[in-house]
This record gives structure tokens, C-alpha cells and sequence, in this order.
């Protein structure tokens, strides 16, 4: 019988087989205290470390696993410098002056800031800035229409995005089932547990302190700072970041329904002949259908990647997670014929109601972020620095983002059926029916 797909271990991931040994972070031992304690050791939480260790600050990571364990070191490795369910005349309407155009330059540059990181601290995950490519499929008339909306919108605001035709596109990816697409020239991908790892080191150099296994258990206010208490030992801090993402913690009343909890599978091949390189994807771009949650790319061995089936049941297998990746595959690359993955994982994705990220005052001086909707790699990453920027000057306006409060996904506590079930099969029919 086909085991039930579950998303404990990373050590079933491609990314654990081939990624470079782990820091060593050892478990919290004792009490301490700093300015500032992150608690999660994914991109975000590394990041804010990172930015804050450079200025001088003390800082604390508290990771329950290891850094990189959860999505961080999961994902398909996509750098995609876009919103996901978002035009950016959108965010300027929803938030005004002056966050509005502040979020687009956000995340229009958070691509080319993750490439920038990587090479001011020499952290080697196999990045390539080749571009991504968000692919439209001949028929869908909805996200052709939201296709060339995002293009001109880009392009008004002076962003390296380019809108390719039917021919562009096929030469582009190798197939000619889709009808325009979306190049995004700063975009690209990275191996995302070596990321996750190399920020570890990075912010370990820089000063901060990163303790893996070390699951907190409780936070409560101590005089004028918050004191986490951990199985271990405790850390007194200033300022609490909680960057626990998709990982339900239990920590904060209503974080944990702040967004849905959904499942994405990814599979990988052996390395496959340069004959296919040369036809699919030639120019080494990331790809995404837009309003499918389905993506791919070849890795620096040459192995295809492939990830989706957000909304796939709770009881789904890897054998039926592995033919949908197949099945896609096939769909619009039909002369690769069967696929043979020789890995298989998953993970979580925080999506949120506004389909957007969000820095949330919890009480005075604890602050969460979640909602990353699958943007983990350029996003979360450059949200670290913004964060910073803010624990260290004292200045929320310092931030692309405002302070909000917690937003409440509806369909919660109905866990992952909710989102299987409920919230990601009307947004896709919303993206086909306009």
C-alpha cells in the first residue's frame, strides 16, 4: 500500500541528499539574554538575524529543528520577484500612499537582493539570477487578460519585466501549449536548503547566536522585556520576532489562525540527457503556470524539479502526488514521456487570507510574520532586512510594510482540508473565470 504522504522528514528532500553539511547550531543551554530573540530558523527568521547582527545588535535564533527544517529548506527554489495573486496597481490601491508603491518596490527588488546577499556573503547554493518565467496556457483567457495587466503595470513602474508572445514563449520552454508569459530578468533559483544554511553561517559570523533544537515552549512578559521559556534554558530579549510561519506553534493566541496551512509536493529526477536541456527551458529560467500552482526548473546537475498540487487531499499519497506531477509534466511536454522521480517531499505554505505577507504587532515590542503564500525565497528573505531595519531605528514607518494587526483565515480551524477543500479550489476557479 502507498504510504500516506506526510511532511516530517526533510531527509527524504533532494535538497538534504545533495545540500552542503550544516552549521553546527547547538541546542540553547542555560539562561541568557540579548536584544532581540527570533523565534524560527527559516529565511525570514535568519534573515532578521542576519541584518541585525551586522548593525551591532545581539540577537538569539531559536529553531525547533534544525535552520532550513521547515519550508525554508523544502521549496521548490524559485526566486520570483512578483505577487502572486496581485497586480501591483492592486497594492497601490489596497494600502495608498505611502506603502502602496513602497510594497511594489519591495518586492519587485526583493529578487535581486537574495542574489545580492548571496554574493556579498559568499553563500554557495547553486544561485543562478537566469530569470523566471510565469507561463499562460492557450485557452485561459482570465490570466491572459491578468498577464498583460501585470506586464504594463511592471513596465510603468521601470521593472525588468518583460511580455513574450506565443513564439517567444515556445522557444523560451520548449513547448507550444501557452499563449503568452511573463519574464521576470532578475528573478532566478538556488538550491533553498543551502540558502537556508548559508544564512545560518552568515548570521553566525556577524554575531548572532542560532540555536537549532531548541523548541520554545512559552512566552511571557518579564518587567519591560519577554521572557521565552525553552526545555533547556530561557532567553530574556527586548524585542521577540516569532517567524514560525506554516509551523503551528501555540505560542500567541491567534497566530496560528492567521493563515492555512497548505501542502505542496515536489518530486525530482535523476540528472536527465543535455538533449533536454537544450530544449526545455535552454536559458536556465524558473517556470510557473500562472493560476495553477505549478512549477519547475532543471537543477545545477541537470535534474528536473518539479512542485505543485497546493490543495492536494490530506489523504493523497506519494504515488498519486507523483503521477500528478507526471501528468503536468506530460500535459505541456508530452515527448518526455513517464517520468521517474527518485525523490519525493513536501512541506507547508502559510498562505494567507490577503494572499499577502504581513509584520503583525502582537503586544509591545512582539511582533510576528506570516503569510508568505508561496513567495518564501525573495520575500521572506528581503522582509528579514526590513525587519531589521525597524528593531534597530525604533521607526516602524522604516519599513516597505506597515505594522498590522493579525488577520484571521476563516476556514482554520478546519486545518488542512480547509485549504485542500475550500480556499485554494475557489481561487483557482476565480483565476480562470476572471
Amino acid at each position: 500500500m502507498a504510504s500516506a504522504l506526510t511532511w516530517t522528514p526533510l531527509g527524504d528532500s533532494l535538497w538534504s541528499a545533495t545540500a552542503r553539511p550544516a552549521p553546527d547550531t547547538p541546542p540553547l543551554d542555560g539562561d541568557t539574554t540579548t536584544d532581540v530573540a527570533v523565534v524560527g530558523g527559516g529565511y525570514c527568521g535568519l534573515s532578521t538575524a542576519l541584518h541585525l547582527a551586522e548593525t551591532g545588535a545581539r540577537v538569539t535564533v531559536l529553531e525547533a529543528h534544525e535552520p532550513g527544517w521547515g519550508a525554508s529548506g523544502r521549496n521548490a527554489g524559485h526566486c520570483t520577484p512578483d505577487w502572486t495573486y496581485h497586480a501591483p496597481d492592486d497594492i497601490a490601491a489596497k494600502f495608498g500612499p505611502p506603502y502602496g508603491e513602497r510594497l511594489n518596490d519591495f518586492q519587485a527588488g526583493a529578487g535581486a537582493s537574495v542574489f545580492d546577499l548571496i554574493r556579498r556573503h559568499g553563500i554557495a547554493c547553486d544561485a543562478r539570477q537566469s530569470g523566471t518565467i510565469s507561463v499562460v496556457r492557450r485557452g485561459n483567457r482570465a490570466a491572459m487578460a491578468a498577464c498583460r495587466a501585470k506586464a504594463e503595470q511592471w513596465q510603468r513602474r521601470g521593472k525588468p519585466v518583460d511580455l513574450l508572445g506565443a513564439d517567444a514563449v515556445a522557444e523560451a520552454v520548449g513547448s507550444d501549449r501557452f499563449e503568452a508569459a511573463l519574464l521576470f530578468r532578475e528573478g532566478g533559483n538556488l538550491q533553498p536548503l543551502d540558502f537556508a544554511r548559508g544564512l545560518a553561517r552568515a548570521a553566525m559570523s556577524a554575531g548572532a547566536s542560532v540555536h537549532g533544537h531548541t523548541a520554545v515552549t512559552g512566552i511571557t512578559r518579564d518587567g519591560g522585556a519577554w521572557r521565552l521559556a525553552t526545555d533547556t534554558g530561557g532567553v530574556r530579549a527586548a524585542a521577540v520576532l516569532l517567524a514560525t510561519n506554516a509551523h503551528r506553534s501555540g505560542l500567541w493566541p491567534g497566530l496560528d489562525r492567521s493563515y492555512y496551512p497548505v501542502a505542496s509536493v515536489l518530486g525530482a529526477t535523476a540528472p536527465l540527457p543535455e538533449t533536454l536541456h537544450s530544449r526545455i527551458l535552454p536559458n536556465g529560467h524558473s517556470f510557473a503556470e500562472l493560476g495553477a500552482g505549478f512549477f519547475f526548473f532543471f537543477d545545477a546537475a541537470g535534474r528536473l524539479v518539479v512542485g505543485g498540487g497546493r490543495g492536494l487531499g490530506v489523504n493523497d499519497t506519494r504515488d498519486r502526488a507523483a503521477s500528478w506531477l507526471g501528468r503536468r509534466m506530460n500535459g505541456a511536454f508530452p515527448y518526455l514521456g513517464p517520468i521517474a522521480f527518485t525523490h519525493y517531499w513536501g512541506g507547508w505554505i502559510d498562505h494567507s487570507p490577503h494572499k499577502l505577507p504581513g509584520i503583525h504587532e502582537l503586544a509591545p515590542g512582539l511582533y510576528a510574520a506570516v503569510g508568505f503564500s508561496g513567495r518564501g525565497v525573495p520575500t521572506a528573505t528581503a522582509m528579514g532586512r526590513e525587519i531589521a531595519l525597524f528593531l534597530t531605528s525604533g521607526n516602524r514607518d522604516s519599513m516597505a510594510f506597515p505594522l498590522t494587526p493579525l488577520p484571521r483565515a476563516r476556514f482554520n480551524r478546519l486545518g488542512q482540508w480547509a485549504a485542500a477543500n475550500i480556499v485554494i479550489p475557489l481561487e483557482r476557479l476565480r483565476s480562470r473565470t476572471g
